[in-house]
């Protein structure tokens, strides 16, 4: 399965740390510590005209100029981590359907928003097994989450994160290219059911086992790949990483940060907007994508390219 076209969007529009840390009523001092160790600056916010549907709708078209002659999208998965109600963040796709006319009149509407950021690897794996049953040709992810609907403070997660907006829309196509995708996989850790509903011991625990739960991930592929790869993970924040790296095995592993302290934790979005600035084609090596969720939920996969030899690599 091939990544033919991905189209990106985060949100101009920034909300700083210190505003949202007010609006829980921290002190300026937690905003400086939580800088410092974290590495984030601001979020990415949508503008009040601007919502999940529209900026969908907008990377869709930009997608369309990619499709081939008489082609059409046939099948539309759509990603979110987020279940939760809101106006912004709701998503037509029977409207989204009906607007275009380089979508199918019967394509296939799913829907998966249960594995919180990890759920761009569910829609992944469902695109996959579609385009090998070989009923379907040319699927649209859509993947994305907003939270402008709801207080600031929402946010903030101390000791953790900050949670900006921000969307993509990935063309697959079966076969190889530019942006082969092998290797998903996912996991459920239930005793991490919890998920942010849980106690303070229940999410330290949590993120005690980050390092473990994201290893079991990565072991899945070879030594020689991971030597190679650049880690294009959720954007949980800085020093999750700078710890991971602590680990001798670890030490060498090219990780892309970029995107911390530029907009934030973007839920489900964060390995394909790093994907845009290090794609195998341009960087010479594999990318190995990464998304650690709350509730235990944890999904990977691995993007190759057909354009470069096979030995580049594995050296």
């Amino acid at each position: 399965m091939n990544i033919f076209a991905l189209k990106t969007f985060i949100p101009p529009a920034r909300l700083s740390l210190e505003d949202i840390l007010s609006r829980r009523g921290a002190h300026p001092g937690e905003a400086r510590t939580f800088r410092h160790l974290f590495g984030f600056q601001a979020a990415s916010v949508l503008t009040a005209e601007e919502s999940a549907a529209t900026s969908f709708a907008s990377l869709l078209q930009q997608g369309a100029g990619h499709l081939n002659q008489a082609e059409k999208i046939d099948a539309i998965i759509l990603v979110q981590g987020l279940p939760a109600r809101s106006k912004r963040q709701h998503v037509d796709l029977t409207l989204i359907r009906q607007r275009f006319d380089f979508i199918a009149p019967d394509a296939h509407l799913i829907t998966l928003n249960q594995q919180n950021c990890a759920t761009l690897f569910w829609g992944l794996l469902m695109a996959q097994r579609m385009l090998e049953q070989g009923k379907y040709r040319c699927v649209a992810l859509l993947a994305g989450d907003t939270l402008a609907d709801f207080d600031l403070a929402e946010r903030y997660v101390p000791g953790c994160t900050l949670i900006g907006d921000a969307f993509i829309c990935a063309l697959l196509r079966p076969g190889g290219g530019e942006r082969r995708v092998t290797g998903i996989h996912c996991f459920h850790h239930p005793q991490f059911w919890q998920g942010l509903d849980g106690s303070r011991d229940d999410i330290r625990g949590f993120y005690q086992a980050h390092d473990a739960l994201a290893g079991q991930a990565l072991g899945k592929y070879s030594p020689a790949v991971r030597r190679e790869a650049w880690l294009l993970p959720h954007n949980i924040n800085r020093l999750s990483w700078q710890t991971w790296r602590r680990h001798s095995e670890h030490a060498q592993q090219h990780i892309a940060t970029d995107l911390i302290g530029e907009c934030g934790h973007c839920y489900t979005t964060d390995p394909l907007l790093l994907l845009n600035d290090y794609s195998p084609a341009e960087t010479g090596r594999p990318a190995l994508l990464l998304s650690v969720g709350l509730g235990g939920w944890v999904g990977s996969a691995m993007i190759t390219s057909d354009t470069l030899a096979e030995h580049q690599y594995v050296q």
